[in-house]
């Protein structure tokens, strides 16, 4: 007759291999799941969640209104190259939610481009068409600049020659700037694409631009550049469609695209509105620049005004220029509710603007991007082949490898050196943990025999 002990040592070796064989599906289960980047991208989706910051620059005590404005504005230029941080938009723009879908459409586009599948170029396009079409301020130049650039290449591998050379004339109309690397990972039919283009636009006929922002000294941008407050004027703009944008501190900005024909002016007029939070704006730019010397009071009113602009953090701070340096003095409330007195001197120099960003990132703890007006505009530097082995060497770029998209096919976790350590090493403990618990004086262990079946389904990557 079996002992006690006997039965006891039977059921540990029975739930024993029932968890060392979930333990084993668990550790193959684990580890394709981190392999196909599950944990991994919901972790760093997580650490970079995005907080906003309000940039708010008052007047100094001689009358220096001009400064403080054009200070704001280049300092909410600079809070669009911080990492984890993005600005928020005193003069926001309507549907700014569109022009992110649409973004991510026209990436999807380009990736699909380089993975040889146009068809799925095009989907994705006409979705981001779409969301453009519904939000027509939503949008700057680059981006569509982008869209067009795209979509030329998109026409190029259906062999759509002439509507591709136009849409990618409207691309270089809007950035001019683009090289003629950002298109050799498309392969050479899309650099002599791109060679035609620019030739278009740059012997092509040119026209102006007056824009008018009527009710203020709003700022106005044409294709990216800053032209000017209240009136601007842009000349020998080549013929075709240009963005303008017009922008004021607590103002609802506007954008559109303003068409410029040749040998002529065009003028664009802009009337802006009011922003819902414009009040509260400018009550609270008076009493912290009567009050900027008394930190209680600048607390006080930098707690409030940012709960009612419904930024995560703010930075208020006070400008005082000579030749040479601008003094920022002023203070930062932090998303934790921190607050904290903040001061830097600038030098006015070539690396003024630099300075003014490394400002902003070392007071919110961000870092510092590339200014996108001195950045290409299709960023895939890896896939830019440089030296006088460029054109050969592009061709056998491996976009599949360096651009893993949805058309990409996935391995399978059986064909990983990893899938089968994690079954040998659980099988090794299976079975060691059957010898060690179920032998003992010569006796069987006690309970029924039978045979234990264990299936490891293929893993597929998520």
């Amino acid at each position: 007759m079996n002992s006690p002990f006997d039965l006891l040592r039977g059921r540990m070796a029975r739930v024993s291999m029932a968890w060392l064989a979930a333990a084993t599906v668990a550790d193959v289960h684990f580890w394709s799941m981190l392999s196909g980047g599950s944990y991994v991208a919901e972790a760093r989706a997580q650490a970079s969640v995005n907080s906003t910051l309000a940039v708010v620059v008052v007047a100094g005590p001689k009358k220096g209104g001009d400064d403080a404005e054009a200070l704001e504005r280049l300092l909410g230029d600079a809070a669009t190259r911080l990492d984890t941080v993005r600005p928020f938009e005193l003069s926001p723009l309507a549907n700014s939610e569109n022009e992110v879908v649409a973004g991510d459409s026209i990436e999807d586009a380009l990736r699909a481009l380089l993975l040889r599948t146009p068809k799925r170029a095009q989907e994705r396009l006409m979705a981001a068409a779409g969301k453009l079409k519904e939000a027509p301020q939503a949008g700057d130049e680059r981006l569509y600049a982008r869209l067009y650039k795209a979509q030329a290449l998109a026409l190029l591998a259906v062999g759509d020659l002439l509507p591709a050379r136009d849409a990618l004339v409207k691309s270089l109309v809007l950035v001019r700037g683009q090289k003629e690397d950002e298109y050799a990972a498309y392969g050479s039919q899309a650099k002599e694409l791109y060679a035609t283009a620019l030739s278009a636009v740059q012997k092509g006929p040119t026209g102006d631009v007056k824009v008018v922002a009527r009710g203020g000294k709003a700022d106005i941008w044409v294709d990216g550049d800053w032209r000017g407050t209240g009136t601007a004027q842009a000349g020998n703009l080549p013929v075709g469609l240009h963005r303008i944008t017009v922008r004021q501190g607590g103002q609802i900005a506007e954008r559109r695209f303003v068409e410029v024909v040749s040998n002529k002016s065009v003028t664009a007029e802009f009337d802006l509105k009011a922003a819902p939070f414009a009040p509260d704006l400018e009550q609270g730019r008076a009493v912290l620049a009567a009050n900027f010397k008394q930190p209680s009071v600048v607390e006080d009113r930098t707690r409030e005004l940012r709960n009612q602009l419904g930024a995560d953090q703010m930075l208020v701070v006070r400008p005082t220029k000579d030749k040479k340096v601008t003094q920022l003095q002023g203070w930062f409330l932090g998303a934790d509710g921190s607050f904290r007195k903040v001061e830097k001197t600038i030098e006015m120099d070539e690396k003024y603007f630099d300075r003014l960003g490394e400002f902003l990132a070392d007071t919110v703890g961000a870092k510092l991007g590339p200014d996108l007006a001195t950045t290409p505009l299709d960023q895939r530097q890896s896939v830019v082949v440089q030296g006088n082995a460029r054109h050969a060497a592009a061709e056998k770029v491996d976009a599949g490898e360096l651009f893993k998209g949805d058309e990409t096919k996935k391995k399978s976790v059986m064909t990983q050196w990893w899938f089968w350590t994690a079954v040998a090493a659980g099988a090794g403990l299976i079975g060691g943990g059957i010898y060690f618990l179920t032998k003992g004086g010569g006796t069987d262990a006690a309970g029924a025999v039978g045979t234990v079946q264990i299936n490891l389904h293929k893993a597929a990557n998520p």
